[in-house]
């Protein structure tokens, strides 16, 4: 499956689908409106040239959004802890097609004050 940013500077490639996605409430994510799907990096194809791809941390600084220079597409965050265990990458699934995604059920997590799944 591939996922993009509107404009196409940010490819990403994946050979499966995850079993859910997350829509987060926290205040980031709120903003973002994204959905997310969570990989280990070896499962991640991304193709982008470096000056198109821009990084943001907030508060403890763990988590890199990642978004599109050009088009201000967030496509994905990455762990800032690069260990086997803790390392994933979670995937925008709103740069996925939505007719390929209707079927994945949509967790609701509640990152803005228990950090539990709502459902």
């Amino acid at each position: 499956m591939n996922l993009s940013c509107h404009c196409g500077a940010i490819k990403i490639e994946i050979d499966a689908l995850p079993d859910s996605l997350t829509s987060c409430n926290c205040s980031t994510c709120h903003r973002y409106g994204a959905l997310w799907g969570y990989f280990k990096p070896n499962e991640v194809a991304i193709e982008t040239d470096t000056s198109v791809l821009s990084r943001y941390a907030w508060a403890d600084e763990n988590l890199y959004f990642c978004h599109c220079n050009k088009c201000g597409c967030v496509t994905h965050y990455e762990t800032t802890e690069k260990t086997e265990s803790s390392e994933i990458i979670a995937l925008n699934f709103r740069m996925a097609n939505p007719q390929a995604v209707q079927s994945i059920t949509i967790r609701r997590f509640d990152g803005a004050d228990t950090w539990k799944y709502l459902d």
